[in-house]
């Protein structure tokens, strides 16, 4: 199989384990009467989901002979997690663990063997849909496990037929920025992770897809959009959207905000994998981490939107400066 083919697999892929997680903690959300272990469940499988991608990339990015491997580890968590039989607790966990692990192993080899903004913005989005499904109830968690496990298959083969395709050469930091400048953009970049983490959610009264829908549109159109007309084109329009955004109210009006948040989510990840170049699992690791504020304490924090959208430009125009970001580079 060719290269061109590992990316789409590994998009399936992703769109089957959030299916898998969200089909299977939906289906015990639905049997049990009491709100409180809904509530602790779901906060478990988060941290564990979330939470420890940074570990888990690290682990990666020292040892990359395991990335191809760890997609079949992460079938076998979420495989024992399927086990109708386990208790809750450990069912959850190994879920969250399944889901930690393909995130870490296949977001490090997607921004490690593939250039430009597109691919980070494509595989991202194949989760977000697949997690509305498996929410949703529309399908069971074991046939998303099926065509995860082909998927991974085919991807593991395309990965292995390629030379050097989990050790390619990583890109260098653009312009030779400083250890303290870029240690200042990561800190940016994953405060646009945590603002999207409060930002990033539906609206009442939706039909159960469309948000989700949303959300796969939004990751998927930044990257393309970026890699097409340049990264300050890019957040400029972002930044216009979500201000058109908030001169109306209604279903609409919420879709284009929401829209105009996922838009930033290929961005910061290419651009945190940037400030360390061989890093690519820790990048993609501590960006999930950071969502773990939304999930946790969607509202604990307020935040107006506009003050939202002037922070999240800021801190993305300050990262392309750092990083030098100029439409020829990222055009």
């Amino acid at each position: 199989m060719r290269r061109g083919f590992v990316l789409p697999l590994l998009t399936l892929a992703h769109f089957c384990v959030d299916g898998v997680c969200g089909a299977a903690l939906a289906a015990y959300a639905f049997s049990e009467p009491y709100l409180e272990p809904i509530v602790y469940y779901f906060g478990l499988y988060n941290l564990i989901a979330l939470g420890g991608q940074w570990c888990a990339g690290w682990f990666f990015d020292k040892r990359p002979r395991t990335i191809l491997p760890a997609l079949f580890v992460a079938a076998g968590f979420l495989f024992v997690g399927l086990v109708s039989s386990l208790p809750v607790w450990l069912w959850v966990c190994c879920i969250g663990v399944g889901n930690c692990v393909f995130h870490a192993a296949a977001g490090s080899l997607v921004l490690r063997n593939f250039d430009g903004f597109s691919a980070p913005g494509i595989f991202v989005s194949g989760g977000a849909l697949g997690l509305g499904l498996g929410l949703g109830g529309f399908c069971p968690a074991r046939i998303f496990f099926v065509v995860y496990v082909a998927a991974a298959f085919f991807a593991y083969r395309s990965g292995r037929e390629i030379p050097g395709m989990d050790f390619c050469e990583q890109e260098q930091i653009v312009g030779g920025a400083s250890p303290a400048a870029l240690w200042g953009c990561g800190a940016a970049l994953l405060l646009c992770v945590v603002l999207r983490s409060f930002g990033g959610g539906g609206g009442a009264g939706a039909p159960a897809l469309l948000f989700p829908c949303v959300f796969t549109l939004g990751k998927a159109a930044g990257g393309v959009l970026c890699d097409r007309i340049g990264y300050r084109r890019t957040i400029l329009a972002i930044f216009l959207l979500g201000f058109f955004a908030l001169q109306g109210e209604g279903l609409p009006f919420a879709i284009l905000l929401v829209f105009a948040f996922n838009l930033t989510m290929p961005l910061t990840l290419r651009l945190l994998h940037r400030c360390a170049p061989a890093r690519p699992g820790l990048a993609f690791g501590l960006a999930a981490g950071c969502l773990l504020p939304g999930a946790f304490c969607p509202g604990a924090v307020f935040v107006p939107a506009a003050a939202m959208i002037v922070l999240q430009f800021l801190c993305l125009y300050f990262a392309g400066r750092v990083l030098c970001l100029d439409e020829k580079e990222a055009a």
